[in-house]
């Protein structure tokens, strides 16, 4: 009787409402996991870190104690420990560089692939790998082997001119460029794939219309391709400085973790950290409004130049037609096509220079795998001996054998494979209802929510790891898989934003005629979410599965944090030099004439075993992940 009653009140309320307010409440009802991840496990760290900072929190037996420091914390950071300072001031300075050496990079790259050249395919597949097997150890291991720097750059003739005409510091700078632009490069794979879908969105007809009013490929990328592309620039630069921002090998992040945990003093702590934390955040929202603001500032208008409108400037000097022997001549205009092509970019030359410099930049690209595959298959004769090269005398599979026991690879691949998993599982069922709430209903506030969402992308993670931590503590799920699926399910895992906005883009594609017929039908709005519109966004679904699942594979520095102990394979290669000492102690021959030590192609065997999963699952996959971004529009439109 109580059931029948209740549900005959909420017939007769919903009566009451107006289509307009029921259609709000339902997507209120969509967005409210988020809604409640976002108070939880973004607001409350947020209030509770800088609550931490203005503190000195010591653990005892009894608990947390806590002292009410004021801003000390911050005084210590600015007067006395600068170290902090001095990590952040070199974090700043690089990853400017950085970030524009890898978006022009990209949009280079991205403008090459864009062209009807063969194998596009396999050269995207290429640039796009180092995005699926890339993390903080495996760079370590790559930047301490030089394997993604190139060596010798001090000693090119062209240095050692720039150091006479501009001095040592340039030389310096210059040198340190040169000598990392692997490294840069190997970040630039998801910028290289957003502008490349953006490009190949772009109306042909422009570039005709430009090229019949007698614009050069080279002003039809500044007036047409650039202006384009501006939005997306803003959204690359942002996602380049955050990544730079969160990665596990930043030394800001490293010194808050070590004064949190492995303080030498009694003045450091999760108090320190905290204020260590905010500084850093304060600094990063600094320079993300100053790109925002650069990106807002509106150039003056300029005279164009058009054969046919009023009111335009005509330039006479660039259409003069010069009776020359190469536009009079049949042979030589026949040669000049030949040679430069029609439009200076199909031509011989032209396609010569592109795929000489693709290949090229292909192969620095694939060299640390081919370094890591010959190094490791060298027995230790060939490591002793000067006179090989690259190419080992003969295959040495012994070293596979040891790394793998070193590493515990069946242990840790269940591990990545656990924390992985089901993540990002929880993480599609909660963007995808956010992006689905946000995609179909309008109500108060939905613009302010997006808002939102786009500003827990710019809040990295290690900003709130230590409230987050503390938290987990208090729920009891620390050095549990739950730290990392209760935030996913809630809308808060890894990289989330970029999933609902995904999810937003792609629902917005779907026609909401069909909603509306299942409506008409008698269907719930959660039936007709997971009956209807789901089943449409298969490839969503599936990229936004793929890219999860790597982002939380190769997350080291919180798995360590949150999962104390926990064995993954990316936390067992940082292992891997005391898992192997412990595990094969120096005691003399093994039988082969050499003694047992960690030599450097046990190093490469046990790099390329913690990567191999993912490489198996990227050329099994490799075409969702390559076409994902183009196909359930993360560029944004």
């Amino acid at each position: 009787m109580r059931i029948k009653l209740i549900l005959k009140i909420l017939k007769i309320f919903k009566n009451l409402l107006t289509l307009k307010t029921r259609k709000s409440i339902i997507g209120y009802l969509f967005i409210m996991p988020w809604m409640i991840g976002f108070i939880v496990f973004a607001v409350y760290p947020i209030l509770y870190s800088f609550y931490l900072s203005l503190h000195f929190v010591k653990f005892t037996s009894e608990g947390t104690e806590m002292v009410y420091w004021g801003f000390k914390n911050f005084q210590r950071a600015f007067a006395v420990d600068q170290v902090m300072l001095l990590y952040l001031y070199a974090f700043l300075k690089d990853s400017l560089i950085m970030i524009v050496i890898i978006n022009v990079f990209a949009l280079i790259f991205a403008l090459i692939l864009n062209l009807k050249i063969k194998g596009r395919g396999f050269f995207r597949v290429v640039f796009f790998l180092p995005v699926i097997i890339v993390s903080g150890p495996l760079i370590n291991e790559l930047v301490s082997q030089e394997i993604l720097v190139l060596p010798g750059i001090a000693n090119f003739k062209v240095i050692q001119m720039f150091r006479e005409i501009f001095g040592l510091q340039f030389s310096e700078l210059i040198i340190s460029i040169f000598s990392r632009l692997i490294y840069m490069f190997w970040f630039s794979g998801v910028q290289i794939i957003v502008f490349l879908a953006i490009l190949q969105k772009l109306n042909k007809e422009i570039y005709e219309a430009a090229e019949i009013d007698g614009a050069s490929p080279w002003e039809s990328f500044w007036k047409i391709t650039l202006p384009y592309l501006k939005p997306i620039f803003l959204i690359n630069i942002i996602y380049t400085f955050i990544m730079l921002a969160t990665f596990a090998d930043n030394k800001v992040i490293i010194k808050i973790y070590n004064s949190m945990f492995n303080s030498t003093t009694d003045v450091e702590g999760f108090g320190y950290a905290s204020a260590l934390a905010w500084i850093y955040f304060v600094a990063l929202f600094l320079v993300i409004l100053i790109i925002f603001l650069i990106f807002s500032i509106k150039r003056g208008t300029k005279h164009k130049v058009s054969f046919y409108s009023d009111g335009y400037v005509y330039n006479k000097t660039r259409y003069v037609y010069k009776n020359t022997m190469l536009n009079t001549n049949k042979k030589a205009i026949r040669a000049k096509k030949f040679v430069l092509g029609k439009r200076g970019l199909d031509g011989m030359i032209a396609k010569g220079f592109i795929y000489l410099l693709i290949i090229t930049v292909a192969f620095s690209f694939l060299y640390p795998f081919i370094y890591l595959l010959l190094k490791s298959l060298q027995s230790p004769s060939d490591v002793l001996d000067p006179t090989v090269g690259l190419i080992p005398s003969k295959l040495y599979f012994n070293n596979f054998t040891k790394s793998f026991k070193a590493i515990g690879f069946m242990n840790a691949l269940k591990g990545s494979l656990s924390i992985a998993f089901f993540p990002s599982l929880a993480q599609v069922i909660s963007t995808a209802l956010m992006g689905y709430g946000l995609s179909r209903f309008d109500f108060k506030g939905k613009k302010v929510i997006i808002v939102l969402v786009l500003i827990t992308f710019i809040i990295p993670p290690q900003i709130l790891m230590i409230p987050t931590y503390l938290l987990y503590k208090k729920l009891g799920i620390l050095k549990s898989i739950l730290s990392f699926i209760l935030p996913a399910l809630f809308g808060q895992g890894f990289k989330s934003a970029i999933f609902i906005m995904l999810f937003y883009q792609f629902f917005n594609l779907v026609p909401k005629v069909l909603d509306e017929a299942a409506e008409i039908d008698g269907a719930s709005p959660m039936k007709i979410f997971i009956k209807i519109t789901l089943p449409l966004t298969i490839p969503s679904i599936i990229v936004v599965f793929l890219f999860s699942f790597v982002w939380y594979w190769n997350e080291t520095y919180l798995t360590a944090l949150y999962m104390e102990g926990a064995k993954t394979l990316p936390i067992q290669l940082s292992r891997f030099a005391d898992s192997f000492k412990q595990m094969f102690p120096v005691t003399g021959d093994n039988g082969t004439g050499y003694v047992d030590t960690l030599n450097e192609a046990i190093l490469m065997a046990g790099t390329l075993i913690s990567i191999l999963p993912l490489l198996l699952i990227y050329f099994l996959l490799q075409k969702w992940f390559v076409e994902g971004v183009d196909r359930s529009g993360i560029t944004g439109e």
